[in-house]
């Protein structure tokens, strides 16, 4: 944070040798939890953003869009989700679109950083809409990983709304193979999981290739699913992966159909084309196959931003 010429002015490093400069109207919170800073701005452009470790994560005037491309692609992806697991969002808006799911019976949410999680629900409102109060909703402070390996619960459907798997981050082992495979066993035969993609611009979309590759190691069917944030300043993809063979974008749509959902981003003629990708991302799913493992799972700034 610094101000300039009497305005006060956000600073992100987005990769080597560029960075970008928010101009702020207030700061809601500037701290560090125990895993990572904590910064809530509110902006000219974007609105209120969530920072974490002086990255974007999230901003009120666009965020829908990313919500909504990770959860209910995935929530379709499953004739009947009625349990759901969700690892991170501290924010609460990836919960806040699974509740949306009136079917749905249970969600077990598992977050890290519980003084993330209080934060944000006393100054992001905007973003939970009260979903942390829903009577079908566990939300657990504690590993994903650790989560995982030790639940026999099962579940329909997972979302990982995770931060960057950098070295140093609390998530740095979510997108490995053998934590895929954990979650494979959590879920039931029809199961399926969305997973937060990263960028897909081709100066940066190494990490992407990857994680796809290392999902296709433990799921027979593995789509991404291209999105744009004008707050990431970048193309990104979440990924959906399933277990069942026998998916379709046909039965995705018909869901998205017979379901209706008031979204803002997605409707069935959207989501038909949601699972289309251009031909330099093949390219790069075959030159970038190394898949990410608990041994090898090294990702630095330039991989990722």
């Amino acid at each position: 944070m610094e101000k300039q010429q009497d305005r006060l002015w956000f600073r992100e490093l987005q990769s080597s040798g560029e960075e970008t400069l928010y101009a702020c109207r207030a700061v809601l919170w500037h701290g560090r939890s125990r895993y990572q800073q904590i910064d809530i701005v509110e902006t000219e452009m974007h609105g209120l953003v969530l920072f974490l470790d002086g990255v974007v994560q999230s901003a009120q005037r666009d965020e829908f869009i990313y919500h909504e491309v990770l959860v209910h692609p995935a929530m379709w992806s499953h004739p009947a989700p009625r349990r759901v697991l969700i690892i991170g969002g501290g924010e609460g808006a990836t919960l806040r679109e699974v509740c949306r799911h009136q079917d749905v019976r249970r969600i077990v949410m598992v977050e890290i950083d519980g003084e993330l999680v209080d934060i944000c629900r006393r100054l992001l409102p905007q973003w939970h809409q009260g979903s942390f109060d829903d009577p079908r909703v566990e939300l657990i402070i504690g590993d994903g990983r650790a989560f995982v390996e030790e639940t026999e619960e099962r579940f329909d459907v997972a979302v990982l709304d995770l931060s960057d798997p950098m070295d140093e981050s609390p998530a740095a082992l979510l997108f490995t193979q053998e934590f895929y495979e954990l979650v494979a066993q959590c879920l039931t035969p029809m199961g399926c999981v969305s997973v937060q993609g990263e960028c897909i611009s081709p100066q940066k979309v190494a990490a992407h290739a990857r994680i796809v590759n290392t999902l296709k190691q433990v799921f027979p069917v593995v789509h991404p699913c291209p999105y744009s944030l004008h707050s990431f300043h970048r193309p990104d993809a979440h990924i959906l992966a399933t277990k069942n063979p026998q998916w379709s974008v046909d039965a995705v749509v018909q869901r998205a159909r017979s379901m209706a959902m008031p979204l803002r981003y997605l409707n069935a003629p959207m989501v038909e084309k949601l699972f289309t990708v251009p031909p330099y991302l093949e390219e790069a799913y075959a030159l970038h196959r190394e898949p990410l493992t608990d041994a090898a799972h090294h990702l630095t700034w330039e991989d990722l931003l």
